[in-house]
């Protein structure tokens, strides 16, 4: 049981043979330096990238670990402009990886980290959207998007994909989303990722982003792309298999662009909470985004934490005690 000097968190240990296993245990409450914030953590989400950091899969990852990109709380210690602050954020290189995360009564993190929560915003969605908007931004820069440009969006009703949709349109790009299956959810009169291409009026897709992996589809999407085009992926392949098969003539005589987009490399925090501060919070204000509300979402307290990382609940944010 915690007391004033230790807290609960989410931690990831890895054992000499390798295996890492999660457990919540007390550990001390951690003291902020210069330039850094003490947050009681409200929330903090349960985003995939964190399943897979539970798994080791990450070799940055340093252990043991408290895990958890994606967090809301309150400042309780710090610079004086910041104490009593909602503030909410996610993480790239470090925070979660080799620097504490967010699944625990409070966190240490940068102040350059910090964004304050909207009040329309609950401590829940705050924690939920930091990171796939974050995702969605470095996506859309990667493929240097601009505004009425046509951008294509692979898995279009996923947690990243929809927020690629959403950003795209609030900067004044024209959309279009593509199911799982090829399904053009952008489309009453044609259900097929063929359709797409009419869309555009015939000019084809400056922006095709792929947040699901399967080769057929991204392969569709490549054949599609205008002059000059952009092919930006962002996801582990489906099928288990990593080569994928372009025509490298087409590639050459369209000028076709080819780049990959890994939110976990990206090593600016400050860039990243700016993504925040000047995009995310003005497009909410404005109404150029929608806020998912909760829906099938589970609220787990963090005794009950690692059910969010052993198959048993499918979507979670962790949850703190006001």
């Amino acid at each position: 049981m915690a007391n004033d000097n230790t807290m609960e968190a989410l931690r990831a240990n890895k054992s000499e043979n390798g295996k890492v296993t999660l457990v919540v245990e007390d550990v001390p409450i951690l003291k902020s330096a210069g330039g850094e914030v003490l947050v009681k953590i409200r929330a903090s989400a349960v985003q995939p990238s964190d399943v897979l950091n539970s798994k080791g899969l990450f070799a940055t990852t340093t252990y043991p670990r408290t895990i958890g990109r994606g967090w809301s709380g309150t400042v309780t210690a710090g610079p004086d402009d910041w104490i009593g602050k909602d503030v909410f954020g996610t993480s790239g290189i470090s925070i979660s990886f080799t620097h504490d995360g967010a699944q625990a009564t409070y966190a240490v993190l940068p102040v350059n980290a910090l964004t304050m929560k909207p009040s329309s915003l609950s401590h829940e969605q705050a924690a939920l959207l930091g990171t796939p908007f974050a995702t969605a931004m470095i996506i859309l820069a990667r493929a240097t998007a601009k505004p009425g440009e046509n951008v294509l969006v692979l898995g279009a009703m996923g947690n990243v994909g929809s927020w690629v949709m959403q950003a795209a349109r609030a900067m004044g790009c024209k959309a279009i989303g593509v199911g799982r299956h090829g399904t053009n959810i952008s489309s009453t009169t044609d259900p097929t990722l063929s359709a797409a291409k009419a869309l555009t009026g015939g000019k084809g897709l400056d922006v095709a982003v792929d947040t699901i992996g399967d080769f057929a589809l991204t392969k569709a999407a490549f054949d599609i792309l205008a002059p000059n085009g952009r092919l930006c992926t962002i996801t582990a392949p489906r099928s288990g298999g990593t080569e994928l098969p372009l025509d490298i003539l087409s590639l050459y005589s369209r000028q076709i662009s080819v780049v990959g987009c890994n939110s976990i490399g990206f090593n600016s925090q400050e860039d990243l909470a700016g993504m925040l501060r000047e995009k995310l919070v003005p497009w909410l204000d404005e109404g150029k985004l929608t806020v998912p509300d909760l829906g099938s979402t589970e609220r787990l307290p963090i005794e009950r934490a690692v059910q969010a990382y052993d198959g048993r609940v499918k979507k979670a944010v962790i949850v703190f005690d006001e």
